[in-house]
């Protein structure tokens, strides 16, 4: 067989095969037949051609959902930039208005009080394991504030400088057992101090105490500052009467105060660096 293959007549045969081969496809190219080999060739090559024209067009439209995808994320991505801006300037204008507020409140009380010398400061931080809500105050000495100045906001005292610095203090709330202040019920004009405790702070309220049983301090009433010992100046508002309960270690009563301010709120505070009868 091997022979045969190699024979010169084989070699004959294969070429004359080839050239009918040739002719056939040539005649039938020349009549526009198609041939059994032709038809043979569209029956494997057709759904092959259909097959990957379906890929390509699936790749087309992947690819299309993909750059309508990173579209749609960068849109996204652009409008949260936009929330994230517009939020901060809400936080900015709310605190401008609150500070604002401050400031016109401050006004106010200077004006019904010229001798009153103050120096104002933004809330720089507050210790969050203090459950008084003392805070850092931006003022210091060098805006002439002193240890035991008192701190307000508007008519309403916050508390005394315990800590002072160059360009900050530490101011403590009223709500603080460190902080006592001498003060009087407006309406029955009785005497008393206002002085803090862990349980009252806890809920952001203090007590008016050295109250006589049966005093006729009620709920409602407003307790302000007496401006007795020369620390705080008369008549800074520090608080409502929330209820009057009797002491049950001795015969005298108190009453609950929730401050006229919010100590866990503060912006802006101001520290009175001089009053008529201070120290006095």
């Amino acid at each position: 067989m091997k022979d045969f293959i190699r024979s010169q007549t084989f070699k004959i045969v294969l070429i004359l095969l080839c050239a009918a081969f040739l002719g056939c496809v040539a005649a039938s190219a020349a009549t526009g037949g198609t041939s059994p080999l032709t038809r043979a060739v569209d029956v494997v090559f057709t759904p092959l051609e259909k097959l990957a024209g379906a890929v390509a067009k699936n790749l087309s439209d992947m690819n299309a959902a993909f750059v309508s995808a990173r579209y749609y994320q960068n849109q996204m991505g652009e409008m949260q930039n936009t929330i994230d801006e517009l939020r901060s300037q809400l936080v900015d204008y709310e605190q401008t208005v609150q500070k604002l507020a401050d400031y016109e409140s401050m006004l106010g009380l200077k004006e019904s009080n010229p001798d009153y010398v103050f120096a104002a400061g933004t809330v720089i931080s507050r210790d969050v394991a203090d459950g008084y809500y003392s805070f850092v105050l931006g003022c210091g000495t060098s805006d002439g504030v002193e240890v035991n100045d008192p701190v307000v906001s508007g008519p309403y005292l916050v508390g005394i400088v315990k800590e002072v610095r160059d360009s900050s203090c530490v101011a403590r709330t009223f709500l603080s057992p460190e902080v006592n202040v001498s003060a009087y019920e407006v309406r029955s004009r009785e005497e008393g101090f206002v002085s803090g405790s862990a349980k009252l702070a806890s809920t952001g309220q203090c007590s008016f105490s050295g109250l006589e049983k049966g005093t006729s301090v009620a709920k409602g009433g407003i307790v302000c500052t007496s401006g007795i010992g020369g620390i705080f100046p008369r008549d800074l508002i520090v608080g409502t009467v929330t209820e009057v309960l009797d002491e049950d270690e001795n015969t005298s009563a108190y009453a609950v105060l929730e401050p006229g301010i919010n100590m866990s709120e503060l912006i802006t505070a101001f520290v009175l660096t001089d009053f008529a009868g201070k120290g006095e």
